[in-house]
């Protein structure tokens, strides 16, 4: 940039110099023409001739530096210092010059066909012309002049560039380095380092605009950070909820999702349209879309009903954003929604049947249509009998409303297990001969102590006994185990009977009113193992129920007080 400046000012002052030296130059040749004119005229009136003349004007004195001396008298004659071809060029045109001066008249001309000439007449002692004196620097010789004086003029200028080079690169630094920090403070950022700051040096404007800087960019943390803060929030709430969450554009393209909108479509990574049952959300997600209302439907995946509800958003103009779907797996409610409408029936069966039978009897008796004494006696009986099962029945209800609601708190204390084990299977195997049953304890006699509540323990281990004779085969033999846990903490019991029990039916056996015979038209309220889960979930102990090689079998925990000197027991799985 310095050369292109210098080349420019050099070509510029040689088109222009060229007129402004020329005249300069012949303001400075018209003093040292007059000078040489007094010479001669001292000369002439010595009666000098010519070539003293022109050896005075030859002389260093006298002559000047690349330019012509031509002395001209009145007759046209003339001394010159220049060569004899150059003398005859310029001749002419001088004559006519010298005519002019001789006449009086002082020739300065910057810019003739021959270069600068500057003449001036040569007066004798009593005032009257003798001559001219005339001074001829031709045109090339000018030019060089010029020439040099640009290249001079250029390297000064140039030198003085170079100078200012260096003070002029420490002030354009101390202006440029605060604006290039900033720069560089702001590229950072774009590149996720919000903690980036300016640094305030430089100028006062520079300082105040690092400053301003270093303002927006404190402001545009503290937001960024309220919104990650906020974001994080947001998507822990999403990921948290068990509800499948999907939010979409106007053209239907995903933006949000969580985990559980892939899981509840059967996935286990990536995006909910990954997998083939989200065309079923998608078609619903276009309707609502299409038509800006709310859509809905329910649909099954395996063996679960998965509900979908998707609605319209809006943003804060009002215009339509885009759809929310809200996706629930409702495989439970619709269960437990089955249940209580099978429980309302259930109780409603439960109840209806032995108050048809109490109802029948009571009419037969009295419409009179009973006479005999003995038959009078067996209706008594039968209504006693339907009375008590109902009485049962209710019971049952109230005791499982007691253990669910929470009201009921049982004492633990320290008990030992075997009498009551034994008095339960030795009761219970009276009841089950009868049948054709028999009910036969498995443990060893001993002293087995256990923490907890002993009504309760027993109530339990009736229950299962109880069914275990009722459902059990023909002739069958129930069994009563006891072990312990792989710990030690705990005693697991286990009542068995031999008895086939479709897997299905496995799952729901310790519901309320729930019988395998979908008749209902076997022994029993249904009520029985529901309150046995009901007391072991309350003293914190666990039951299972499986059904392996033709054997169904009742397992529970009784948690163990540690005592030396009981008999030896197997060692059995956790529950």
């Amino acid at each position: 940039m310095l050369i292109l400046v210098v080349a420019v000012v050099a070509v510029l002052f040689s088109i222009i110099g060229h007129d402004m030296y020329a005249e300069y130059r012949a303001n400075e040749l018209v003093p040292k023409a007059e000078i040489i004119s007094q010479q001669v005229s001292k000369l002439s009136e010595e009666r000098a001739d010519r070539r003293t003349i022109a050896r005075m004007i030859y002389s260093n004195e006298y002559s000047v530096t690349d330019t012509a001396t031509y002395v001209v008298d009145t007759l046209g004659g003339f001394v010159t210092t220049d060569g004899i071809d150059d003398s005859m060029e310029c001749m002419p045109t001088l004559l006519s010059y010298a005519e002019k001066i001789m006449d009086g008249e002082t020739v300065k001309i910057p810019n003739s066909k021959l270069g600068v000439i500057v003449g001036v007449p040569i007066y004798e002692k009593s005032g009257g012309i003798i001559g001219a004196v005339l001074l001829l620097q031709r045109h090339i010789s000018l030019q060089e002049h010029v020439n040099s004086l640009a290249l001079t003029f250029g390297l000064v200028l140039l030198g003085v560039l170079l100078l200012t080079l260096i003070p002029s690169f420490l002030v354009v630094r101390s202006l440029t380095k605060p604006i290039r920090n900033i720069s560089d403070s702001a590229l950072k950022m774009a590149k996720g380092d919000l903690s980036v700051r300016a640094e305030v040096s430089g100028s006062f404007e520079a300082q105040h605009l690092a400053e301003s800087f270093n303002v927006l960019a404190g402001a545009l943390e503290s937001n960024i950070e309220d919104l990650i803060v906020e974001r994080n929030r947001l998507s822990a709430v999403l990921n948290g909820i068990g509800e499948g969450i999907i939010a979409v554009d106007r053209q239907g393209e995903i933006t949000h999702f969580n985990p559980s909108s892939v899981h509840l479509l059967g996935g286990e990574g990536g995006k909910p349209s990954d997998y083939p049952n989200y065309s079923i959300v998608s078609d619903l997600i276009n309707k609502a879309i299409a038509t800006d209302s709310p859509a809905g439907t329910t649909f099954g995946i395996a063996d679960r009903r998965i509900s979908v509800a998707v609605k319209p958003i809006y943003e804060d103009s009002g215009s339509l954003y885009g759809a929310v779907a809200l996706m629930r797996d409702v495989t439970e409610s619709e269960r437990l929604e089955q249940t209580r409408r099978d429980y309302v029936a259930n109780v409603s069966h439960e109840l209806r049947t032995p108050i048809a039978s109490i109802r029948g009897l009571a009419e037969a008796l009295d419409d009179g249509m009973v006479t005999e004494p003995a038959d009078r006696k067996r209706y008594y009986g039968y209504i006693l009998h339907e009375s008590m099962r109902l009485s049962s029945l209710i019971d049952d209800l109230l005791e499982l409303s007691r253990l669910q609601s929470g009201g009921v708190a049982f004492s633990k204390l320290k008990t030992e297990l075997y009498e009551i084990l034994y008095d339960v299977a030795d009761r219970m195997n009276e009841s089950a001969q009868p049948r054709g049953k028999t009910v036969v304890l498995h443990v060893p006699e001993g002293e087995y102590m256990a923490l907890t509540n002993a009504d309760r323990f027993e109530q339990v281990l009736i229950a299962l006994t109880d069914n275990a004779i009722k459902h059990g085969d023909d002739g069958c033999e129930v069994t009563i185990d006891m072990g312990i846990s792989e710990g030690g903490d705990s005693y697991i019991l286990t009542v068995s009977n031999p008895a086939e029990v479709d897997e299905k039916d496995l799952e729901h056996i310790f519901e309320r009113f729930y019988k395998a015979d979908k008749a209902h038209t076997g022994e029993g309220t249904g009520l029985g193992l529901a309150i046995v889960s009901e007391v072991l979930n309350l003293l914190g102990e666990k039951i299972r129920v499986t059904c392996e090689n033709g054997m169904i079998r009742f397992s529970f925990t009784v948690k163990r007080d540690a005592a030396g000197g009981e008999p030896e027991l197997p060692v059995l799985p956790a529950l």
